[in-house]
């Protein structure tokens, strides 16, 4: 059936602060996160995303670099939870999940920090964190942070998510993980944008996105990699409305079933083509009719069915010939 859910991205600059004890600025970034989700509180979101290392402040005025470097790695440990702690008490005020992205401190290694994106459920419970797999080399090297292990979804409940965190978009193995999984949508926090990464990651996973980069314009992506809504310099947050009810196929061998299922379904069934690939997006406009029913009343073939299909097609043929690897020679 319509699975329509609010998702917010925020995506403000790191911010300056005025003072140098960590007791004031604690109490600065807390103002100043608290700010930002306020922004987009009167849109009731389902899901807020907030971008990589949120909780960090810019390098203040005559402080050298290197000692900034190490001043975070105090600042880190004193903060401890609390950050979280609010955010959690946020969450379960307005019923909406917040992806917090920040370093979080996990003693016990000589690396006792992770850059992590936790989320916080409806009632401020955590539901998932993730830590980023493909660090900056110099985040393990000078900033004390271990490479994460793991890559799961999380359940939001109307969708599972993937999540990936700045430098992570580069890599396609972790993409290839997550694309197996068929999430619904991929959470990305980070401080750079990553361009055309973020399409390629939405068409991969055949996903929606919600990217939220600290100082330039977030987005939510849909599963062609095409730009729902965005955020701009002027207002560094936006929201957008996402059907969860959806289901991607090929127009090969399916015309003549889509067609039999609008001239049903009508305007309850909306079939989306975003030209030039061959391939629809399917979903379900009205309450009580799941997109999933219908394909399965018209034998609608599914996109990823029918890529597999073509793989296998190939790989009988080949083998036919004697070529029974069915692999492509260079």
């Amino acid at each position: 059936m319509s699975e329509y859910r609010k998702i917010s991205t925020l995506c403000p600059a790191q911010p300056n602060v005025s003072s140098r004890s960590f007791a004031d600025i604690k109490a600065e970034m807390s103002g100043w996160i608290r700010m930002n989700i306020d922004r987009v509180l009167p849109d009731s979101p389902d899901l807020i995303v907030l971008p990589e290392c949120s909780s960090r402040y810019n390098c203040p005025a005559g402080v050298k670099y290197d000692d900034y470097k190490q001043q975070l790695k105090d600042y880190y440990r004193y903060v401890g939870d609390e950050f979280t702690q609010m955010l959690s008490r946020i969450a379960a005020e307005n019923n909406t999940i917040i992806a917090y992205s920040a370093i979080r401190v996990v003693d016990g290694s000589d690396k006792p920090f992770r850059n992590s994106t936790v989320y916080i459920g409806r009632r401020g419970e955590v539901i998932g964190i993730y830590d980023k797999n493909y660090l900056v080399i110099e985040e393990n090297t000078v900033s004390d942070i271990a490479y994460g292990e793991r890559a799961e979804l999380v359940d939001l409940g109307f969708a599972k998510a993937a999540t990936a965190i700045c430098f992570d978009l580069n890599f396609d193995e972790l993409l290839e993980n997550y694309a197996a999984m068929r999430p619904k949508l991929v959470v990305f926090s980070s401080m750079y944008h990553g361009g055309i990464r973020q399409a390629i990651w939405a068409y991969q996973c055949r996903s929606y996105l919600v990217s939220s980069t600290k100082g330039l314009p977030g987005a939510i992506l849909d599963p062609f990699g095409r730009t729902i809504a965005a955020a701009t310099n002027y207002l560094p947050y936006v929201t957008a409305r996402v059907n969860f009810d959806f289901a991607l196929c090929h127009l090969d061998h399916n015309w003549e079933r889509l067609a039999a299922a609008k001239r049903k379904y009508g305007s309850a069934l909306k079939v989306d083509d975003p030209g030039y690939i061959g391939y629809v997006l399917l979903s379900s406009e009205q309450e009580g009719l799941c997109v999933d029913e219908i394909i399965d009343e018209f034998g609608i073939e599914r996109l990823d069915d029918y890529f597999a299909r073509s793989v296998s097609a190939r790989t009988s043929s080949l083998a036919a010939r004697g070529l029974a690897d069915g692999g492509i020679k260079a």
